[in-house]
């Protein structure tokens, strides 16, 4: 039997350090591209050498129907070439692939695999905080916004390495390390912080079936603290822009908000299979070939997203779902269903309750970065996706070893009977 444990952990390593850390110092900007190849390529090898192909089924699906969007965006849809389109089935898929290689390939990282890497997300943190103390931040990081990015993946990461035995200190040590991302002055990680500090410290499963009324007091709190700190973005994306108002005329700067406005209309009238790949809010639908569909609706003279100068294209995710239709979405949807189903803990085991609660985490970072961000595209969504993979896989276990435990005492019972 091939062993991929050691080979998975330097991947996930190296995704870390290249993929995230310090991607914007490279020069080689496809490190996260090259690296998902390369757990693709374990799938494989688990595939062919353990003969794990069953494993894989929902791999097998969500490619499926990739292979599909690409045959519906090169044959009924013309809005981009096939290279941009090719470019844009891998992107689509890169965080599927992390999922899918974490959850069904059955890798572990062991004990001292957790330490050194509990460790290193310390060292990372405090390396950054002295760089942005000493006023290097967007030097290192390009800008300010990597910085609340950085500091919750390497919060999720040492979250997961304590989810087993997590203490007071451990909780202690990752608002320290959280609180980094505060220095990115970014509404969305403010948000993120707030209910991070809920989750970590108040929340438990089932809070909402034995609520009192203290209890909904804090809740209420603490939507309105999350509410307030990202106003900015909401007023920013969605009623200055005219997202609700229906306004025409909107400033240049607001590249972001058109893909937003815009996007209702590419539904409306792509509404079954949307408009392809590489076709809308997507990096292949600026910077690798630009998309027809801009021209189509008169938002090619918008700037940052003119044809050749394109920075704000793929800026945000969201926008981007309407290239799959009702179709796609409703595939999104359910996939984020069945994730939730399978996370959320049916026995009383704090193990995992402590698991779902990281799981909620990295769904709701994901959720947030994605209004403004295309982060569950990037090496830091792949990095999030490999931990969630991991903690349906270890969910999974934990429900199985209890259905199994009950069905040998019950079992037991009906002998001694």
């Amino acid at each position: 039997m091939v062993s991929l444990n050691k080979i998975f952990y330097g991947l996930f390593v190296l995704m870390l350090i290249v993929g995230v850390y310090t991607y914007q110092l490279m020069w080689f900007k496809s490190s996260d591209e090259l690296i998902t190849l390369l757990l693709a390529l374990l799938c494989m090898i688990d595939i062919l050498g353990n003969h794990n192909h069953q494993r894989y089924k929902g791999l097998f699906f969500v490619v499926g129907v990739m292979l599909f969007y690409v045959l519906y965006s090169l044959v009924f849809v013309h809005y981009n070439t096939a290279k941009a389109i090719m470019y844009d089935f891998f992107i689509q898929l890169k965080p599927f692939i992390a999922f899918y290689v974490a959850y069904s390939m059955g890798v572990r990282f062991d004990a001292s695999q957790k330490r050194f890497l509990k460790r290193l997300s310390i060292v990372l943190s405090v390396i950054m905080f002295v760089i942005i103390a000493a006023g290097f931040g967007e030097v290192a990081f390009f800008h300010v916004a990597y910085f609340g990015i950085i500091s919750t993946i390497l919060f999720l990461i040492y979250y997961y390495c304590t989810c087993q035995n997590q203490t007071r200190k451990d909780r202690i040590i990752m608002l320290l390390m959280l609180a980094v991302g505060l220095f990115s002055t970014r509404a969305k990680f403010y948000g993120f912080f707030v209910v991070a500090i809920y989750i970590l410290f108040m929340y438990k499963p089932g809070i909402l079936s034995r609520v009192k009324l203290k209890q909904w007091l804090m809740m209420v709190v603490v939507f309105c603290a999350v509410l307030y700190v990202a106003w900015g973005k909401i007023n920013y994306y969605f009623i200055s822009s005219g997202f609700f108002s229906g306004a025409e005329d909107m400033d240049d700067s607001f590249a972001r908000a058109v893909l937003y406005v815009r996007s209702p209309q590419v539904f409306i009238d792509h509404p079954f299979l949307g408009s392809g790949l590489a076709s809308y809010a997507t990096f292949s639908s600026g910077i690798v070939s630009y998309s027809q569909l801009y021209k189509e609706y008169g938002i090619d003279e918008v700037w940052g997203l003119l044809e050749d100068d394109c920075p704000f294209v793929s800026d945000t995710y969201f926008p981007e779902l309407v290239q799959f239709g009702l179709v796609g979405i409703i595939l999104f949807f359910y996939f984020w269903i069945w994730v939730y189903r399978k996370i959320k803990p049916s026995v009383i085991d704090s193990y995992a309750i402590s698991l779902y609660k990281g799981g909620i985490l990295i769904v709701l970072f994901l959720a947030i970065e994605s209004i403004a961000g295309s982060v569950f595209l990037q090496g830091s969504g792949i990095v999030a996706m490999i931990l969630l993979g991991f903690i349906v896989r270890d969910i999974s276990v934990i429900k199985e070893r209890h259905a199994l435990a009950e069905k040998q005492a019950k079992t037991e019972r009906q002998i001694e009977v």
